[in-house]
């Protein structure tokens, strides 16, 4: 049986991208299962492969089944909210255009295109906002959920009580979409890996998110995907990648960076900003954040200091403010974790890698600091010492650890762990 889920983990990465390592082919299995409980792998390959009528309704079940994830309204605001709608729209009007064009890639059920849809509402308001959105997705089932615009409890805890009264309509358990917003969005079945751009021959899109999608694909994959999406992009426009896109490096030349870290930072492409976002973590509720709350006093205040430098690019900054909290203080974990960071910024792999091992020594329960010193290692070239520290960041990551809530604040740490899986699984395949 292990040979023909092997086939159809096989066949699911041709149609969707998605890579499922061994280590996930019993929860494929049990995909399959909720499909058809009668079906198992050979069963359901000798039904794709017969040219049966109901193989495409069949696969596109599984497939449905494989990549919907939870998701809920207003998610990552702080990401959302670097948005600068008015800019996008001065743009599209220097371009020749009259609104703001805006593809959210991948957009499950559909709640971060409705959210976009709300956020352009707030930066146009009281006006109508001059924005039109297309969402995307390769789920045909999870389009019909997006279409309706219907969402429970669960998916509307992150949303601030006037929003909600201005553009949502309360029902028995949860929230509708309200006709504003509805009609600013259009949602569209596509699939990123083999599918054109979904608007051949019109015009570019202004702002483009796909958040917390690349790291699900390999290498030539994300290769494919990255082209697709700066084929959209219009020049100047914006591309929303997610934070754990970043974490794992499967965005870099996105970024302008070769594929051996450079020893200064990279400037971002002029035709193309990439809004990257720095490195952070999710918080319990996932309530809005609007900064980064080191603890008080000249310490937290220092170590904001050194954060917003990063955010910023200015990695000098970094390294010179994080000595001086380091010289103050040698057992401050955050202050190395960020120290480690920069050093990554800057290309200096063996001194990151020093810095984030020290930010360990302190608090060895550091799952992200685990993380990033796989990713140091990673770069290094040292596959054994990168893989234990991919299997510590796995071992150690805690959604319920606020120690360390001043720096991780901003990422799903299910993303990393999945990063993390992605990379632990690419090294011991090339082992």
């Amino acid at each position: 049986m292990s040979a023909q889920l092997e086939q159809l983990a096989d066949l699911v990465r041709r149609e969707t991208g998605i890579s499922l390592g061994r280590a996930q082919w019993p929860s494929l299995e049990a995909a399959l299962r909720r499909v058809d409980p009668a079906l198992d792998a050979t069963a359901f390959l000798r039904r794709t492969t017969a040219g049966r009528g109901d193989a495409a309704e069949v696969l596109d079940r599984l497939i449905d089944e494989v990549t919907v994830n939870e998701t809920f309204l207003f998610r990552q605001r702080r990401e959302l909210d670097a948005i600068d709608w008015i800019g996008l729209l001065e743009g599209a009007r220097g371009a020749g255009r009259s609104s703001v064009r805006v593809w959210v890639a991948a957009c499950a059920s559909g709640e971060e295109a409705y959210t976009l849809a709300v956020l352009a509402s707030e930066a146009f308001a009281p006006a109508l906002a001059p924005v039109s959105i297309l969402a995307t997705d390769i789920s045909p089932a999870i389009l019909e959920k997006a279409r309706r615009g219907s969402y429970g409890r669960r998916a509307t805890r992150a949303i601030e009580p006037a929003i909600r009264e201005r553009y949502f309509l309360d029902t028995s358990d949860g929230v509708a979409v309200g006709e504003r917003v509805r009609g600013m969005v259009e949602f569209m079945r596509h699939n990123l890996v083999s599918d054109p751009l979904p608007t051949p021959g019109a015009e570019s899109f202004d702002l483009i998110a796909c958040r917390n999608v690349l790291i699900y694909f390999e290498g030539d994959t994300v290769e494919r995907v990255i082209g697709l999406l700066e084929g959209g992009l219009a020049p100047g426009g914006t591309l929303m990648l997610g934070a754990a896109d970043q974490l794992c490096g499967s965005a870099l030349r996105l970024a302008g960076a070769d594929a051996s870290p450079p020893k200064q930072p990279r400037l971002q492409p002029v035709a193309k900003r990439v809004v990257r976002r720095p490195l952070g973590r999710e918080r319990s509720e996932e309530a809005p954040v609007d900064v980064p709350r080191p603890a008080p006093g000249p310490a937290g205040e220092a170590l904001s200091a050194a954060l917003q430098a990063a955010n910023q690019g200015r990695l000098g900054e970094t390294l010179e403010l994080t000595a001086r909290l380091l010289e103050a203080n040698p057992l401050d974990a955050d202050a190395h974790f960020v120290r480690g960071l920069a050093e990554l910024g800057v290309g200096d792999t063996d001194a990151a890698a020093v810095s984030l091992r020290r930010a360990l020594y302190v608090d060895p329960a550091f799952g992200l600091a685990a993380f990033q010193l796989g990713r140091a290692h990673d770069e290094r070239g040292d596959r054994t010492a990168a893989a234990r520290a991919y299997e510590q960041a796995l071992r150690t990551l805690e959604p319920g650890d606020s120690r360390h809530e001043a720096i991780l604040d901003q990422v799903d740490l299910g993303d990393v762990a999945a990063a993390c899986s992605i990379r632990l699984r690419a090294l011991r395949e090339a082992a």
